[in-house]
């Protein structure tokens, strides 16, 4: 193969990603919000982790999972910390300040918030062997919420406390106190993460049946989106916006469970699933937890 082939073969291939990129959801990203008392209740606790670094690596990391899910332009917006208020966090953007954000350009804004904390040990001591056993739950509740940029409407608002356990046991003149906790922070912080990110791709782009075969299905997520193998998702037919009478404001659509299916296989862009029970999937259908 000569040069100038390969040339027109890499622009070609450069052409149609920047393409698919070009055609995905522009999604901003405010910097993660920790709020004043679990900020105070890391400051008084004995690790030397900070407000500020728990709020960079969730950051890193939901970064990391919103891009995994391969449906959205991410904008990383390092000033919308000392712009937003909480009042946009319970209400939504005014137009003044979606001005002044310049989201123009952006279809959505998604705002994550640390509002607890909670590192909880417990002990107990083994005087025959001279060792302690350590065990240890720390845990975080978030809550994501994810607006329309244009407008400033509140999409979605979702909350989830999330924990995780470790036990050691160790000589009771020796301490591994730190690296429990420090294990225990990096895989709290990384599972919460990978759920925020996870409900923002569901609200915006919920999970569908694109292909359908006898008893198996295609999903339009892989890798990397909180799909496993061996899980049971519930799939529903989707109907008709729902309009509230009074105000007018569409509540969403509605939903009737058509059956259930279960992931046997996890791809890099999509997913294959058996279906246990079948009253209507078809291609379109909506898969839910």
């Amino acid at each position: 193969m000569n040069f100038s082939i390969r040339i027109l073969m890499l622009a070609g291939w450069l052409a149609t990603a920047f393409s698919a990129l070009a055609q995905r959801e522009t999604i901003a990203v405010a910097p993660v919000k920790v709020n004043s008392a679990v900020t105070a209740k890391l400051a008084n606790a004995r690790k030397s982790l900070s407000g500020e670094q728990m709020s960079q690596s969730l950051m890193e990391h939901f970064i990391h999972g919103i891009q995994a899910t391969r449906r959205f332009q991410v904008v990383v917006r390092s000033d919308l910390r000392e712009i937003l208020t909480d009042d946009d966090t319970a209400r939504g953007l005014s137009l003044e300040k979606q001005k002044a954000l310049n989201l123009a350009e952006t279809k959505y804004l998604t705002v994550l918030t640390v509002d607890d904390y909670e590192d909880q040990t417990q002990r107990l001591e083994q005087k025959i062997s001279n060792t302690t056993l350590t065990k240890r739950t720390i845990r975080l509740s978030l809550i994501t919420k994810i607006y329309e940029a244009s407008s400033g409407k509140l999409l979605e608002s979702t909350s989830k406390s999330i924990s995780s356990t470790d036990a050691q046991q160790t000589l009771n003149e020796a301490s591994n106190d730190a690296e429990v906790t420090d294990s225990l922070i990096r895989t709290v912080v990384k599972e919460s993460a990978d759920w925020a990110a996870t409900q923002v791709a569901d609200v915006i782009f919920p999970v569908k049946v694109i292909a359908k075969a006898d008893k198996t299905v295609t999903v339009n997520r892989g890798e990397g989106t909180g799909v496993a193998v061996d899980q049971v998702w519930r799939v529903f037919a989707v109907g008709k916006e729902l309009i509230d009478p009074d105000t007018q404001e569409v509540l969403g659509k509605e939903e009737v469970e058509v059956g259930k299916v279960r992931i046997t296989d996890v791809l890099p862009k999509l997913s294959k699933a058996t279906v246990v029970d079948d009253r209507g999937i078809a291609v379109g259908s909506v898969l839910r937890k």
